[in-house]
């Protein structure tokens, strides 16, 4: 009878426990510090997002790579892109980096940052570094019916979202 007894107390405890965590977000809200003390163009990716400029990353200065990604529910509901989770992955000179990741909902629209920070000294001057990162999805859109991570494809065109470029070190 004490064994009954203990096994309906230990499934209720469980059951308000897990509903208990389902209430902590996975992605915490307030934002790193690498967004608020590290000036805007130490971004690695600023060259893809504004190609036009010429971008000389020093040596001895704090460089991070900041990127994120957001879809409305409209874009969702019309079947143009993925619902989350979604995902990106950097490779300098072909080695993955590990990118952490931080979001907040804003009007309804989650978004998600994925960021890595490198600090002064990572990077050598006259040094070559190719830098590439994916995006990539898990769910189905576009009527694809895929249910597995791989790299986003913008249907209409059919360009995969991997994008590479040569970063400009100095000392």
């Amino acid at each position: 009878m004490n064994k009954a007894k203990f096994l309906k107390k230990s499934i209720l405890f469980a059951t308000i426990g897990i509903l208990a965590l389902s209430f902590i977000p996975a992605v915490s809200a307030g934002v790193p510090g690498h967004s608020k003390d590290r000036p805007g163009y130490n971004n690695l990716v600023l060259p893809y997002f504004l190609p036009h400029l010429y971008w000389e990353f020093s040596t001895s200065e704090d460089l991070y790579f900041n990127v994120g990604w957001y879809t409305s529910p409209e874009e969702i509901e019309e079947d143009i892109c993925p619902k989350h989770p979604w995902k990106y992955k950097l490779f300098i000179n072909n080695e993955e980096i590990n990118l952490q990741r931080f979001g907040f909902i804003i009007g309804g629209v989650k978004v998600s940052y994925w960021y890595h920070v490198f600090g002064p000294g990572y990077f050598e001057a006259g040094e070559e570094y190719l830098l590439r990162f994916e995006f990539w999805v898990k769910r189905p859109y576009q009527g694809d019916g895929l249910n597995y991570w791989r790299i986003f494809v913008w249907y209409p065109t059919g360009w995969e979202f991997t994008v590479e470029y040569y970063l400009n070190i100095v000392a």
